[in-house]
Formats: C-alpha cells, sequence, structure tokens
C-alpha cells in the first residue's frame, strides 16, 4: 500500500511539474520585452526608420504607429516586426507622408511671358513664387483681360494682380 501510495504522489508531483513547464514554455517573452526586441530589429535595419516608429504591444500584439517616408518604410517596419520571435501579429497603423510636389516656377513663369509675348502684352513682370504667379507693371486697361489669362494659361496656384491701370 505504501508502493502504491508512494507511486501516486509521485506521478502527481511529476503531473504538476510538467504542467508547469508547459505553462511556462507557451508565455514567451512579456510585452516589454516584444516592444524592446522589435524596437531593437527596426533600429538594426534602419535607424532612420526606428526614429520615425512608435511600437507597443499588448498580449503579443505588435502596434506600429507613425509617420514614414513612403510604402517601402512602412512595409520594412511590418516585417521587421513580424521577424521577431513570439510576436503574434501586427497591426500596421503607420502613415506615409505625401508626396512633396514643387511647382516648377521657371516652367511656370516661361509659360506666362510666352502667353504676355501672345496676347502681345507690354510693360508686365511675371513674378513666380511656390506656384503662384504675382504681375506687376503698367498696362492699358484694354489688355488687362489679355494679361490675366496668359497667366492663368500657366496653370499656376494663384495669380496675384498688382497691375497698374494707366
Amino acid at each position: 500500500m505504501q508502493i502504491r501510495m508512494s507511486r501516486h504522489i509521485v506521478t502527481a508531483s511529476i503531473a504538476v511539474c510538467l504542467i508547469t513547464l508547459l505553462g511556462a514554455c507557451k508565455r514567451g517573452p512579456d510585452d516589454a520585452t516584444l516592444t524592446a526586441n522589435v524596437k531593437s530589429q527596426l533600429a538594426a535595419q534602419s535607424p532612420a526608420l526606428a526614429s520615425m516608429v512608435n511600437v507597443e504591444t499588448k498580449d503579443g500584439v505588435v502596434t506600429l504607429t507613425g509617420t514614414v517616408d513612403n510604402d517601402s518604410a512602412k512595409s520594412q517596419a511590418e516585417q521587421a516586426a513580424k521577424s521577431v520571435a513570439s510576436v503574434k501579429s501586427v497591426v500596421n497603423n503607420l502613415t506615409v507622408k505625401p508626396p512633396i510636389t514643387v511647382s516648377d516656377d521657371t516652367k511656370i513663369k516661361s509659360a506666362v511671358e510666352a502667353g504676355l509675348a501672345k496676347y502681345n502684352v507690354k510693360g508686365v513682370t511675371a513674378n513666380v513664387t511656390d506656384g503662384q504667379v504675382t504681375l506687376t507693371g503698367e498696362i492699358p486697361r484694354a489688355k488687362l483681360q489679355d494679361a490675366m489669362k496668359a497667366a492663368n494659361e500657366a496653370n499656376p496656384k494663384k495669380v496675384n494682380n498688382q497691375l497698374t491701370i494707366k
């Protein structure tokens, strides 16, 4: 009887140890460790990217937030997070900066000047800054409409009329 009791006690003890070990194996690193590991992976791939991306982890789910330069950087950050062991999933809430469109002021100015010549408008100067045309000078009232037409045909963002009518 005592041997049977001892066997039951040993078997029960082994079962408790196995259950404890299995539970410990399933847990993996905590959320803070996962966050640190993802940040390290991002920094290893691109320090610039790492500085743009915020990382938060809850129950093994990594959430990326912030603003990146392009779609490639957004994808790269997601892949870096997914490559970290024990990450269950990645929520990619990164936004991509809109592309910076720089108007071609020289092209606009040339188009305005060509239009002024086409409509035979003299005495008018066109200055272009950030896609906005500013017309200055003296002009006869009869030529004002032609000057404005020449400026608008160049497709600027805006036309500022600072002309003086003679």
